[in-house]
């Protein structure tokens, strides 16, 4: 399993439900990565993004009886496909990093006001792979698992 994640230099990875920041490369990383594959967003997540075509969104909700519109709610970590790629938010990075491989990790050079950081603990157990894009407006590095 794969997470990706964006944040600003000062840890910021989201303000009332969605992207504190307009990053055209980072927007057009995460659409070319997610394209034709399944996804897993928390429920705030999922009410803050514009329609997402070409995806297989999963809903993750504490919310049995939950319906989303366009998706599929679930409300067991486990009824999500092990191939799905962990979009956030926070809540679901912190229960879903665990299951995985890699990280897609996008720093925007930005300091922006914002509600919700990116855990450093999502960190613990991967090493930096790979920087797979770097332009003076954001980076993105590839993390893999360290520890086994």
């Amino acid at each position: 399993m794969i997470a990706i994640v964006a944040r600003s230099e000062n840890g910021v990875i989201g303000k009332d439900g969605g992207l504190p920041w307009r990053c055209k490369g980072d927007l057009q990383f995460f659409k070319r990565t997610t394209m034709d594959q399944k996804i897993v967003v928390g429920r705030t997540t999922f009410d803050g993004l514009p329609p997402l075509k070409g995806r297989d969104i999963f809903v993750l909700t504490r919310n049995p009886s939950a319906r989303c519109e366009g998706a599929t709610a679930v409300s067991n970590p486990a009824d999500v496909p092990a191939d799905a790629i962990v979009c956030g938010g926070a809540a679901i990075y912190d229960l879903m990093i665990p299951k995985c491989d890699q990280l897609l990790v996008t720093t925007v050079k930005k300091v922006v006001e914002g509600d919700t950081f990116f855990n450093p603990q999502w960190l613990e157990g991967f090493e930096p792979a790979e920087t797979l894009e770097e332009t003076d407006e954001y980076s993105i590095v590839s993390y893999k698992r360290s520890d086994g």
